[in-house]
C-alpha cells in the first residue's frame, strides 16, 4: 500500500513539474537593463552580450533554467532621432547537445522621454520582436512591450523594466506573461559605477503560478568605463526560489561608434 501510493505521489509530483515547467523562463539571451537614453542620433552602438548558467539546485531549477548553455548575442543599435534607436540582435549558443550554433535573431524599436526639472521619473518603452529557432527557445516567435521608468538622484540611478511578453507559439500557456527587472547603481567614481540588479519572470499573468515556480534572481555586480566609447557590465545572479534555485554569470562588452 505504501509503495502504491509512493508511486502515485512519484506521477503526481512529475505531472506538477511538468506543468510549471511550460512556463516561459527568463530571456537568458538577452539580460540586459534598458534605460530610457537612447543611443546618440547617427551614431552606432554594438555590444555582446553573453551568459553562463553554472548551476541550477533541484528538480523544478533543472526543468526551468538552461543549466551549462552559453548564451552570446551580437546586437547592434542606430540612433534613428535623439529619442529613437532601432536595433537587430544576432543570437548564438551552445545547447543542451553541445555543439555552438545560431539561435535567432531579435528586432526592437526603443525611445525615451528625457527626465525634467518638472517631472522627476523620465518615461521609455520597448518593442521587441523575437524569432528564435525551436531547438534554442520553446517559444520562437514573440513580442515584447516593455515600459520603461528611470530616476537620478545625485550620482544615484533606478531603473524599472516592466516587460509584458506574448509568445504566438511553442507549448503551454499562450497568454501574457510578466518579466520584470530593475537595477540601482552609484556612480562610485568616473570609471566605475557598482551595481545591484534584479531579475523576475512571474510566468503567465493569468493564472499566476505560486512564488516558489516562479523566478527571480538578484545579481550584483558593476559597470566600467574605461575609455570613452568602452563599456563593460559584469553581474552574478543567484537564484531566491525553487525555480530559479541556481546562478548566472552574464557580462556586456559595448562599444560607440
Amino acid at each position: 500500500m505504501f509503495l502504491r501510493f509512493t508511486r502515485i505521489a512519484a506521477v503526481a509530483a512529475s505531472v506538477i513539474f511538468a506543468g510549471l515547467g511550460t512556463a516561459r523562463a527568463i530571456d537568458f539571451y538577452e539580460l540586459q537593463i534598458y534605460y530610457v537614453d537612447t543611443v546618440p542620433q547617427y551614431q552606432l552602438m554594438t555590444e555582446l552580450h553573453s551568459m553562463w548558467m553554472p548551476t541550477a539546485t533541484g528538480e523544478l531549477a533543472h526543468s526551468q533554467l538552461p543549466t551549462y548553455q552559453i548564451h552570446n548575442t551580437l546586437e547592434a543599435t542606430y540612433g534613428l532621432l535623439p529619442w529613437l534607436e532601432i536595433g537587430q540582435y544576432l543570437c548564438t549558443a551552445r545547447l543542451d547537445s553541445g555543439t555552438y550554433e545560431y539561435a535567432g535573431a531579435r528586432t526592437k524599436v526603443h525611445f525615451g522621454i528625457p527626465q525634467t526639472e518638472s517631472w522627476p521619473i523620465a518615461f521609455g518603452a520597448n518593442l521587441e520582436l523575437d524569432y528564435m529557432r525551436s531547438a534554442a527557445d520553446p517559444h520562437p516567435l514573440s513580442f515584447d512591450f516593455m515600459p520603461i521608468m528611470q530616476i537620478a538622484w545625485g550620482k544615484a540611478l533606478f531603473v524599472g523594466n516592466l516587460d509584458f511578453e506574448k509568445p504566438f507559439n511553442g507549448p503551454g500557456n499562450k497568454g501574457i506573461d510578466f518579466q520584470p527587472a530593475a537595477s540601482a547603481s552609484y556612480q562610485l567614481f568616473d570609471w566605475i559605477a557598482p551595481r545591484v540588479e534584479y531579475w523576475g519572470d512571474t510566468g503567465p499573468v493569468s493564472p499566476l503560478p505560486s512564488v516558489q515556480a516562479q523566478q527571480h534572481f538578484i545579481a550584483p555586480g558593476f559597470d566600467l568605463f574605461l575609455t570613452p566609447p568602452l563599456e563593460i557590465n559584469f553581474g552574478v545572479g543567484f537564484g531566491l526560489t525553487r525555480a530559479s534555485n541556481g546562478t548566472f554569470i552574464k557580462s556586456t562588452i559595448g562599444w560607440l561608434f
